[in-house]
Protein backbone atom coordinates (compact mmCIF):
# COMPACT_ATOMS: atom_id res chain seq x y z
CA UNK A 1 0.00 0.00 0.00
CA UNK A 2 2.76 2.65 1.05
CA UNK A 3 4.64 1.69 -2.35
CA UNK A 4 1.72 2.29 -4.29
CA UNK A 5 1.60 5.71 -2.65
CA UNK A 6 4.57 6.41 -3.03
CA UNK A 7 4.54 5.64 -6.78
CA UNK A 8 1.72 7.75 -7.52
CA UNK A 9 3.24 10.48 -5.38
CA UNK A 10 6.25 10.63 -7.84
CA UNK A 11 4.18 10.14 -10.95
CA UNK A 12 2.70 13.54 -10.08
CA UNK A 13 5.61 15.13 -9.23
CA UNK A 14 7.17 13.96 -12.63
CA UNK A 15 4.14 15.70 -14.45
CA UNK A 16 4.44 18.87 -12.37
CA UNK A 17 8.04 18.87 -13.58
CA UNK A 18 7.17 18.60 -17.28
CA UNK A 19 4.42 20.92 -17.19
CA UNK A 20 7.43 23.38 -15.60
CA UNK A 21 9.38 22.64 -18.00
CA UNK A 22 6.46 23.41 -20.69
CA UNK A 23 6.05 26.47 -19.57
CA UNK A 24 9.79 27.76 -19.67
CA UNK A 25 9.63 30.35 -22.83
CA UNK A 26 13.07 29.86 -23.93
CA UNK A 27 15.98 26.97 -24.21
CA UNK A 28 18.92 27.16 -21.89
CA UNK A 29 19.42 28.67 -18.20
CA UNK A 30 17.24 31.55 -19.46
CA UNK A 31 14.12 32.44 -17.15
CA UNK A 32 11.75 34.87 -18.20
CA UNK A 33 9.66 36.01 -15.42
CA UNK A 34 5.32 34.56 -16.95
CA UNK A 35 4.19 38.08 -16.52
CA UNK A 36 6.62 40.01 -18.38
CA UNK A 37 4.83 39.33 -22.07
CA UNK A 38 2.04 40.17 -20.63
CA UNK A 39 2.77 43.24 -18.76
CA UNK A 40 4.81 44.70 -21.63
CA UNK A 41 2.02 44.29 -23.93
CA UNK A 42 -0.34 46.23 -21.31
CA UNK A 43 2.01 48.70 -21.20
CA UNK A 44 2.19 49.49 -25.09
CA UNK A 45 -1.25 48.80 -25.81
CA UNK A 46 -1.79 51.78 -23.04
CA UNK A 47 0.42 54.31 -24.63
CA UNK A 48 -0.28 53.43 -27.74
CA UNK A 49 -4.33 54.23 -27.28
CA UNK A 50 -3.49 57.50 -25.11
CA UNK A 51 -0.92 58.46 -28.15
CA UNK A 52 -3.69 58.03 -30.83
CA UNK A 53 -7.15 59.75 -28.08
CA UNK A 54 -4.70 62.94 -27.81
CA UNK A 55 -3.62 63.68 -31.55
CA UNK A 56 -7.00 63.37 -32.58
CA UNK A 57 -7.55 65.91 -29.27
CA UNK A 58 -5.18 68.24 -30.46
CA UNK A 59 -5.58 68.00 -34.08
CA UNK A 60 -9.39 69.10 -33.62
CA UNK A 61 -8.63 71.73 -32.08
CA UNK A 62 -5.81 72.74 -34.48
CA UNK A 63 -8.36 72.50 -36.88
CA UNK A 64 -10.59 75.03 -35.35
CA UNK A 65 -7.91 77.54 -34.05
CA UNK A 66 -7.10 77.52 -37.85
CA UNK A 67 -10.79 77.45 -38.90
CA UNK A 68 -11.29 80.61 -36.88
CA UNK A 69 -7.93 82.43 -38.49
CA UNK A 70 -8.75 81.37 -41.79
CA UNK A 71 -12.31 83.28 -41.39
CA UNK A 72 -11.51 86.43 -40.18
CA UNK A 73 -8.58 86.17 -42.17
CA UNK A 74 -11.30 85.87 -45.28
CA UNK A 75 -12.95 89.15 -44.46
CA UNK A 76 -9.33 90.86 -45.26
CA UNK A 77 -7.84 89.09 -47.84
CA UNK A 78 -10.15 86.26 -49.10
CA UNK A 79 -7.81 85.36 -52.01
CA UNK A 80 -4.58 85.44 -49.93
CA UNK A 81 -6.22 83.42 -47.27
CA UNK A 82 -7.30 80.85 -49.40
CA UNK A 83 -4.00 80.25 -51.02
CA UNK A 84 -2.75 79.47 -47.50
CA UNK A 85 -5.08 77.77 -45.99
CA UNK A 86 -6.48 75.99 -48.55
CA UNK A 87 -9.07 73.08 -47.67
CA UNK A 88 -8.04 72.56 -44.01
CA UNK A 89 -10.78 70.19 -43.03
CA UNK A 90 -9.39 67.53 -45.74
CA UNK A 91 -5.91 68.50 -44.57
CA UNK A 92 -6.54 67.58 -40.78
CA UNK A 93 -8.28 64.59 -41.93
CA UNK A 94 -5.40 63.53 -43.62
CA UNK A 95 -3.61 64.10 -40.36
CA UNK A 96 -5.78 62.38 -38.60
CA UNK A 97 -5.73 58.77 -40.74
CA UNK A 98 -2.26 59.14 -40.99
CA UNK A 99 -1.63 58.69 -37.40
CA UNK A 100 -4.21 56.10 -36.77
CA UNK A 101 -3.50 54.19 -39.82
CA UNK A 102 -0.02 53.26 -38.23
CA UNK A 103 0.65 49.43 -39.14
CA UNK A 104 3.13 47.26 -36.94
CA UNK A 105 5.62 47.81 -40.17
CA UNK A 106 8.55 50.06 -39.78
CA UNK A 107 10.39 51.09 -42.83
CA UNK A 108 12.56 54.01 -42.25
CA UNK A 109 13.91 55.23 -38.53
CA UNK A 110 12.18 57.51 -36.66
CA UNK A 111 13.09 61.18 -37.44
CA UNK A 112 12.81 62.04 -33.70
CA UNK A 113 14.66 60.68 -30.47
CA UNK A 114 15.99 57.10 -30.17
CA UNK A 115 14.04 55.51 -27.63
CA UNK A 116 16.13 52.95 -26.20
CA UNK A 117 13.65 51.67 -23.83
CA UNK A 118 11.20 50.98 -26.91
CA UNK A 119 14.14 49.45 -29.02
CA UNK A 120 15.16 46.96 -25.79
CA UNK A 121 11.69 45.77 -25.56
CA UNK A 122 11.54 45.02 -29.11
CA UNK A 123 14.94 43.42 -29.45
CA UNK A 124 13.20 41.23 -26.16
CA UNK A 125 10.54 40.02 -27.66
CA UNK A 126 12.13 39.11 -31.05
CA UNK A 127 14.59 37.10 -28.56
CA UNK A 128 11.81 35.27 -27.49
CA UNK A 129 9.81 34.91 -29.82
CA UNK A 130 12.44 33.32 -32.43
CA UNK A 131 13.79 30.74 -28.87
CA UNK A 132 10.75 29.34 -28.06
CA UNK A 133 11.05 26.15 -27.20
CA UNK A 134 9.20 23.49 -29.24
CA UNK A 135 5.87 22.06 -27.41
CA UNK A 136 2.61 22.04 -27.39
CA UNK A 137 2.61 25.17 -25.98
CA UNK A 138 4.76 27.13 -28.28
CA UNK A 139 2.55 28.24 -30.87
CA UNK A 140 0.14 29.77 -28.21
CA UNK A 141 3.04 31.48 -26.62
CA UNK A 142 4.83 32.31 -29.86
CA UNK A 143 1.36 33.75 -31.07
CA UNK A 144 1.12 36.06 -27.52
CA UNK A 145 5.22 37.10 -27.94
CA UNK A 146 4.37 37.70 -32.05
CA UNK A 147 1.13 40.17 -30.66
CA UNK A 148 3.16 41.97 -28.46
CA UNK A 149 5.85 42.52 -30.92
CA UNK A 150 3.49 43.50 -33.35
CA UNK A 151 2.40 46.07 -31.20
CA UNK A 152 5.85 48.22 -30.43
CA UNK A 153 6.69 48.08 -33.89
CA UNK A 154 2.90 49.70 -34.48
CA UNK A 155 3.97 52.38 -31.60
CA UNK A 156 7.39 53.28 -33.00
CA UNK A 157 5.75 53.26 -36.40
CA UNK A 158 2.82 56.10 -35.17
CA UNK A 159 5.53 57.67 -33.10
CA UNK A 160 7.02 58.61 -36.63
CA UNK A 161 4.27 59.56 -38.35
CA UNK A 162 3.34 61.80 -35.19
CA UNK A 163 6.99 63.18 -35.48
CA UNK A 164 6.17 64.23 -39.03
CA UNK A 165 2.54 65.57 -38.19
CA UNK A 166 4.67 68.00 -35.73
CA UNK A 167 6.83 68.64 -38.28
CA UNK A 168 4.03 69.70 -40.67
CA UNK A 169 2.92 71.95 -37.65
CA UNK A 170 5.70 73.75 -37.85
CA UNK A 171 5.91 74.42 -41.09
CA UNK A 172 2.16 75.27 -40.75
CA UNK A 173 2.64 78.20 -38.00
CA UNK A 174 5.82 79.62 -40.24
CA UNK A 175 3.38 79.65 -43.26
CA UNK A 176 0.98 81.52 -41.33
CA UNK A 177 3.54 83.75 -39.54
CA UNK A 178 4.71 84.92 -42.91
CA UNK A 179 1.15 85.52 -43.88
CA UNK A 180 0.32 87.55 -41.28
CA UNK A 181 3.26 89.68 -41.11
CA UNK A 182 2.58 90.93 -45.08
CA UNK A 183 -0.62 92.95 -43.68
CA UNK A 184 -0.36 96.35 -42.17
CA UNK A 185 -3.15 96.67 -40.26
CA UNK A 186 -5.23 93.33 -39.05
CA UNK A 187 -7.32 93.05 -36.33
CA UNK A 188 -6.50 91.83 -32.59
CA UNK A 189 -8.10 89.03 -32.28
CA UNK A 190 -6.26 87.16 -35.62
CA UNK A 191 -3.06 88.15 -33.27
CA UNK A 192 -5.21 85.89 -29.96
CA UNK A 193 -6.03 83.21 -32.24
CA UNK A 194 -2.81 82.66 -33.87
CA UNK A 195 -1.07 82.72 -30.07
CA UNK A 196 -4.03 79.81 -29.23
CA UNK A 197 -2.89 77.87 -32.25
CA UNK A 198 0.95 78.14 -31.53
CA UNK A 199 -0.28 77.26 -27.52
CA UNK A 200 -1.97 74.33 -28.84
CA UNK A 201 0.88 72.75 -30.96
CA UNK A 202 3.63 73.51 -27.96
CA UNK A 203 1.34 71.31 -25.87
CA UNK A 204 0.98 68.51 -27.98
CA UNK A 205 4.51 68.31 -28.15
CA UNK A 206 4.81 68.23 -25.09
CA UNK A 207 2.36 65.25 -24.39
CA UNK A 208 4.06 63.28 -27.33
CA UNK A 209 7.54 63.88 -25.25
CA UNK A 210 6.33 62.49 -21.74
CA UNK A 211 4.78 59.57 -23.49
CA UNK A 212 8.38 59.02 -24.93
CA UNK A 213 10.18 59.33 -21.65
CA UNK A 214 7.41 56.66 -20.40
CA UNK A 215 8.75 54.19 -22.57
CA UNK A 216 12.11 54.93 -21.25
CA UNK A 217 11.34 53.82 -17.92
CA UNK A 218 10.57 50.39 -17.96
CA UNK A 219 8.92 48.50 -15.34
CA UNK A 220 10.18 46.89 -12.44
CA UNK A 221 9.21 43.22 -14.24
CA UNK A 222 10.83 44.44 -17.28
CA UNK A 223 13.73 45.81 -15.54
CA UNK A 224 14.67 43.11 -13.90
CA UNK A 225 13.87 40.99 -17.33
CA UNK A 226 16.10 43.22 -19.72
CA UNK A 227 18.86 42.98 -16.91
CA UNK A 228 18.52 38.99 -16.75
CA UNK A 229 18.93 38.59 -20.21
CA UNK A 230 21.58 41.30 -20.92
CA UNK A 231 23.74 38.51 -19.25
CA UNK A 232 22.99 35.95 -22.23
CA UNK A 233 25.41 35.70 -24.92
CA UNK A 234 22.45 34.88 -27.71
CA UNK A 235 20.92 37.83 -26.56
CA UNK A 236 23.52 39.88 -26.75
CA UNK A 237 24.32 38.71 -30.39
CA UNK A 238 21.02 39.00 -31.23
CA UNK A 239 21.01 42.66 -29.83
CA UNK A 240 24.75 43.46 -31.62
CA UNK A 241 22.83 42.49 -35.39
CA UNK A 242 18.98 43.52 -34.87
CA UNK A 243 18.53 46.68 -32.23
CA UNK A 244 18.15 49.96 -33.80
CA UNK A 245 21.51 51.08 -32.73
CA UNK A 246 22.81 47.86 -34.37
CA UNK A 247 20.99 49.02 -37.93
CA UNK A 248 22.79 52.87 -37.13
CA UNK A 249 25.74 51.42 -36.22
CA UNK A 250 26.78 48.24 -37.36
CA UNK A 251 29.52 46.25 -35.62
CA UNK A 252 32.59 45.97 -38.10
CA UNK A 253 33.77 42.80 -38.98
CA UNK A 254 36.12 41.11 -37.55
CA UNK A 255 35.90 43.85 -34.58
CA UNK A 256 37.81 43.05 -31.18
CA UNK A 257 39.83 40.85 -33.06
CA UNK A 258 44.15 42.32 -34.51
CA UNK A 259 42.24 41.83 -37.63
CA UNK A 260 39.98 44.83 -37.26
CA UNK A 261 43.19 47.27 -36.76
CA UNK A 262 44.60 46.85 -40.21
CA UNK A 263 45.14 49.83 -42.09
CA UNK A 264 44.34 52.44 -39.16
CA UNK A 265 46.62 54.95 -38.48
CA UNK A 266 48.76 55.01 -35.20
CA UNK A 267 48.27 58.19 -32.70
CA UNK A 268 51.62 59.48 -33.25
CA UNK A 269 50.60 59.66 -37.72
CA UNK A 270 47.35 61.10 -36.19
CA UNK A 271 49.43 63.83 -33.97
CA UNK A 272 51.37 64.52 -37.21
CA UNK A 273 48.92 65.41 -39.53
CA UNK A 274 46.60 67.39 -37.04
CA UNK A 275 49.73 68.96 -36.08
CA UNK A 276 49.88 70.06 -40.05
CA UNK A 277 46.72 70.56 -40.80
CA UNK A 278 46.11 72.83 -37.81
CA UNK A 279 49.37 74.51 -36.69
CA UNK A 280 49.59 74.89 -32.44
CA UNK A 281 51.66 77.13 -30.97
CA UNK A 282 52.68 77.26 -27.49
CA UNK A 283 53.38 80.49 -25.41
CA UNK A 284 56.73 80.62 -26.68
CA UNK A 285 55.91 80.51 -30.48
CA UNK A 286 57.26 76.85 -31.28
CA UNK A 287 54.82 74.00 -32.03
CA UNK A 288 52.61 72.78 -29.76
CA UNK A 289 51.05 69.99 -28.17
CA UNK A 290 48.16 68.86 -30.61
CA UNK A 291 46.38 65.94 -28.02
CA UNK A 292 46.68 69.22 -25.07
CA UNK A 293 44.84 71.87 -28.36
CA UNK A 294 42.30 69.28 -28.78
CA UNK A 295 41.50 68.72 -25.07
CA UNK A 296 40.65 72.64 -24.73
CA UNK A 297 38.31 72.77 -28.10
CA UNK A 298 36.34 69.87 -26.46
CA UNK A 299 35.74 71.68 -23.66
CA UNK A 300 34.92 74.56 -24.70
CA UNK A 301 31.97 72.79 -26.95
CA UNK A 302 30.84 70.85 -23.80
CA UNK A 303 31.20 74.22 -21.70
CA UNK A 304 28.82 75.72 -24.77
CA UNK A 305 26.72 72.47 -24.74
CA UNK A 306 26.00 73.16 -21.15
CA UNK A 307 24.88 76.78 -21.97
CA UNK A 308 22.39 75.42 -24.34
CA UNK A 309 21.19 72.30 -22.08
CA UNK A 310 20.54 74.78 -19.27
CA UNK A 311 18.70 77.06 -21.51
CA UNK A 312 16.38 74.36 -22.75
CA UNK A 313 15.95 73.35 -19.64
CA UNK A 314 14.83 76.49 -18.32
CA UNK A 315 12.03 76.50 -20.75
CA UNK A 316 10.97 72.79 -20.03
CA UNK A 317 12.31 71.55 -23.23
CA UNK A 318 14.70 68.79 -21.92
CA UNK A 319 14.32 65.27 -23.79
CA UNK A 320 11.99 66.67 -26.00
CA UNK A 321 11.40 64.50 -29.13
CA UNK A 322 12.60 66.99 -31.71
CA UNK A 323 15.29 68.88 -32.15
CA UNK A 324 13.02 71.78 -34.23
CA UNK A 325 10.70 71.88 -31.57
CA UNK A 326 9.07 75.41 -31.28
CA UNK A 327 10.14 77.63 -28.22
CA UNK A 328 7.02 79.04 -26.82
CA UNK A 329 6.56 82.68 -26.61
CA UNK A 330 4.33 82.25 -23.53
CA UNK A 331 4.83 80.61 -20.09
CA UNK A 332 3.54 77.34 -20.56
CA UNK A 333 1.14 75.75 -18.25
CA UNK A 334 3.15 72.30 -17.50
CA UNK A 335 -0.19 70.75 -15.54
CA UNK A 336 -1.69 71.10 -19.59
CA UNK A 337 -0.84 67.68 -20.77
CA UNK A 338 -1.21 65.68 -17.27
CA UNK A 339 -4.39 63.43 -16.95
CA UNK A 340 -6.76 64.63 -14.48
CA UNK A 341 -5.77 62.54 -11.31
CA UNK A 342 -2.40 63.11 -12.24
CA UNK A 343 -3.50 66.93 -11.63
CA UNK A 344 -5.33 65.55 -8.05
CA UNK A 345 -2.80 66.40 -4.99
CA UNK A 346 -4.31 64.37 -2.14
CA UNK A 347 -3.23 65.81 1.59
CA UNK A 348 -3.58 65.62 5.22
CA UNK A 349 -3.41 68.25 8.26
CA UNK A 350 -3.45 68.25 11.73
CA UNK A 351 -4.52 71.09 14.08
CA UNK A 352 -5.30 71.10 17.97
CA UNK A 353 -6.95 73.72 20.61
CA UNK A 354 -6.67 73.74 24.11
CA UNK A 355 -9.38 72.86 26.60
CA UNK A 356 -12.08 75.82 27.14
CA UNK A 357 -15.51 76.14 28.86
CA UNK A 358 -17.04 74.74 26.18
CA UNK A 359 -14.60 72.05 24.38
CA UNK A 360 -12.02 69.54 25.76
CA UNK A 361 -8.53 69.18 24.17
CA UNK A 362 -9.30 68.63 20.68
CA UNK A 363 -7.32 67.43 17.89
CA UNK A 364 -8.55 67.93 14.17
CA UNK A 365 -7.72 65.95 11.24
CA UNK A 366 -8.47 66.61 7.98
CA UNK A 367 -7.91 64.78 4.55
CA UNK A 368 -7.98 67.01 1.07
CA UNK A 369 -7.79 66.40 -2.38
CA UNK A 370 -6.68 69.52 -4.22
CA UNK A 371 -6.84 70.06 -8.14
CA UNK A 372 -3.58 71.56 -9.94
CA UNK A 373 -5.20 74.22 -12.37
CA UNK A 374 -1.71 76.05 -13.21
CA UNK A 375 1.92 75.40 -11.65
CA UNK A 376 1.11 77.92 -9.59
CA UNK A 377 -2.61 77.77 -8.70
CA UNK A 378 -4.83 75.08 -6.86
CA UNK A 379 -8.54 74.69 -5.96
CA UNK A 380 -9.72 72.05 -3.45
CA UNK A 381 -12.12 70.25 -1.00
CA UNK A 382 -11.32 68.87 2.12
CA UNK A 383 -13.29 67.01 5.17
CA UNK A 384 -12.35 66.96 8.56
CA UNK A 385 -13.10 65.45 12.00
CA UNK A 386 -12.64 66.20 15.66
CA UNK A 387 -11.61 64.08 18.41
CA UNK A 388 -11.59 64.88 22.08
CA UNK A 389 -8.75 63.86 24.34
CA UNK A 390 -10.41 65.31 27.80
CA UNK A 391 -9.99 68.39 30.11
CA UNK A 392 -6.05 67.25 31.19
CA UNK A 393 -3.54 64.82 31.89
CA UNK A 394 -5.95 63.47 34.71
CA UNK A 395 -8.87 62.84 33.13
CA UNK A 396 -8.30 61.69 29.11
CA UNK A 397 -11.29 60.67 27.66
CA UNK A 398 -11.77 60.10 23.80
CA UNK A 399 -14.73 61.69 22.83
CA UNK A 400 -16.21 62.57 18.59
CA UNK A 401 -16.54 66.36 18.45
CA UNK A 402 -18.00 66.74 15.19
CA UNK A 403 -16.69 66.78 11.59
CA UNK A 404 -16.06 69.66 9.03
CA UNK A 405 -16.14 70.33 5.33
CA UNK A 406 -13.77 72.39 3.71
CA UNK A 407 -13.27 74.53 0.58
CA UNK A 408 -10.16 76.30 -0.75
CA UNK A 409 -7.77 77.74 -3.22
CA UNK A 410 -4.00 78.17 -2.80
CA UNK A 411 -2.11 80.57 -5.22
CA UNK A 412 2.34 81.14 -5.24
CA UNK A 413 3.85 83.73 -3.73
CA UNK A 414 5.67 85.51 -6.60
CA UNK A 415 9.19 86.29 -5.97
CA UNK A 416 8.94 90.20 -6.18
CA UNK A 417 12.54 91.02 -5.34
CA UNK A 418 13.94 88.06 -7.01
CA UNK A 419 15.95 86.78 -3.86
CA UNK A 420 15.24 82.87 -5.31
CA UNK A 421 15.39 81.54 -1.95
CA UNK A 422 14.30 78.51 -0.42
CA UNK A 423 11.56 80.07 1.69
CA UNK A 424 10.17 81.88 -1.67
CA UNK A 425 9.64 78.90 -3.44
CA UNK A 426 7.20 77.36 -0.65
CA UNK A 427 5.43 80.10 -0.13
CA UNK A 428 1.52 80.17 -0.54
CA UNK A 429 -0.86 81.98 -0.24
CA UNK A 430 -4.35 80.34 0.72
CA UNK A 431 -8.21 81.33 1.13
CA UNK A 432 -10.79 79.02 1.75
CA UNK A 433 -14.33 78.71 3.64
CA UNK A 434 -14.93 75.83 6.27
CA UNK A 435 -18.39 75.09 7.95
CA UNK A 436 -17.92 72.61 11.01
CA UNK A 437 -20.36 70.87 13.01
CA UNK A 438 -19.15 70.75 16.64
CA UNK A 439 -21.46 68.14 18.46
CA UNK A 440 -21.62 64.42 18.20
CA UNK A 441 -23.55 63.26 15.01
CA UNK A 442 -26.60 61.69 16.11
CA UNK A 443 -28.27 61.16 12.96
CA UNK A 444 -27.78 62.52 8.90
CA UNK A 445 -30.74 64.77 9.64
CA UNK A 446 -27.54 67.69 11.39
CA UNK A 447 -26.31 67.94 7.27
CA UNK A 448 -29.90 69.51 6.61
CA UNK A 449 -29.84 72.14 9.56
CA UNK A 450 -27.56 74.49 8.09
CA UNK A 451 -27.94 76.69 11.08
CA UNK A 452 -26.26 74.27 13.44
CA UNK A 453 -22.99 74.55 11.23
CA UNK A 454 -20.61 77.11 12.11
CA UNK A 455 -19.11 78.86 9.30
CA UNK A 456 -15.64 80.09 8.90
CA UNK A 457 -13.66 82.90 5.84
CA UNK A 458 -10.16 81.87 6.14
CA UNK A 459 -6.97 83.53 4.39
CA UNK A 460 -3.30 82.85 5.59
CA UNK A 461 -0.02 81.66 4.12
CA UNK A 462 0.99 78.03 3.33
CA UNK A 463 4.78 77.27 3.42
CA UNK A 464 5.53 73.99 1.95
CA UNK A 465 8.65 72.44 2.85
CA UNK A 466 10.62 68.79 1.95
CA UNK A 467 10.48 66.06 4.68
CA UNK A 468 11.49 62.44 4.71
CA UNK A 469 9.02 59.96 4.78
CA UNK A 470 8.40 58.30 8.27
CA UNK A 471 7.54 54.96 6.22
CA UNK A 472 9.86 54.13 3.31
CA UNK A 473 13.64 55.43 4.06
CA UNK A 474 14.84 57.78 1.20
CA UNK A 475 11.56 58.80 0.28
CA UNK A 476 10.90 62.54 0.68
CA UNK A 477 7.52 64.22 1.39
CA UNK A 478 5.72 67.56 0.87
CA UNK A 479 4.93 69.13 4.43
CA UNK A 480 3.91 72.08 4.96
CA UNK A 481 2.46 74.67 7.41
CA UNK A 482 -0.16 76.75 7.54
CA UNK A 483 -1.15 80.14 9.23
CA UNK A 484 -4.80 80.95 9.10
CA UNK A 485 -7.09 84.04 9.97
CA UNK A 486 -10.57 83.40 10.38
CA UNK A 487 -12.73 86.53 9.59
CA UNK A 488 -15.68 85.17 11.12
CA UNK A 489 -14.52 84.40 14.49
CA UNK A 490 -16.56 86.86 16.04
CA UNK A 491 -19.56 85.37 15.11
CA UNK A 492 -18.71 81.91 16.63
CA UNK A 493 -20.79 80.80 19.58
CA UNK A 494 -18.84 79.98 21.73
CA UNK A 495 -16.20 82.47 20.39
CA UNK A 496 -13.35 80.68 18.90
CA UNK A 497 -9.58 81.61 18.16
CA UNK A 498 -8.78 83.95 15.31
CA UNK A 499 -5.42 81.97 14.00
CA UNK A 500 -5.01 78.84 13.54
CA UNK A 501 -2.05 77.09 13.18
CA UNK A 502 -2.11 73.58 10.81
CA UNK A 503 0.49 71.11 10.06
CA UNK A 504 0.19 68.91 7.16
CA UNK A 505 1.80 66.65 4.83
CA UNK A 506 1.46 65.26 0.86
CA UNK A 507 -0.10 61.80 0.75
Amino acid sequence: MICRILLVFLLKLLLVASAAAQDSLVNGAVEVPRGFVRQADQKIKAIDHRLTRQSEKYLRSLRRQEEKIYRKLSKTDSSGAAGVFGDINNTYASLSRKINDATGKVDRLSPGEYIAGLDSLQGTLAFLKEAVKPGSKAKDIREKIGSSLNGANQLQHRLQEVADVQAYLQQRQSQIRQLLSGYTTLPKSIGRQLGKYRAEAFYYEQQVREYRQLLHEPDKLVRKTLSHLSTVPAFQQFMSKYSMLAVLFPTPEHYGTPQSLGGLQSRAAVMQTIQQRLPVTNTNGGNGDPAQYLQQQIQQAQSQLAEVKDKLNRIGMQGAGSSDMAVPDFTPNNQKTKSFLQRIELGADVQTRRSDYFFPVTTETGLTAGYRLTDKSVVGIGLSGKIGWGRDWKHIRLTGEGIGLRVYADWKAPDLFKTNSRFMAGLWFTAGAEMNYNRAIESFSVFKNYSSWTKSALAGLKKKYSISSPVKKGKKLEGNLQVLYDFLYRQHVPLTPALMWRVGYGL
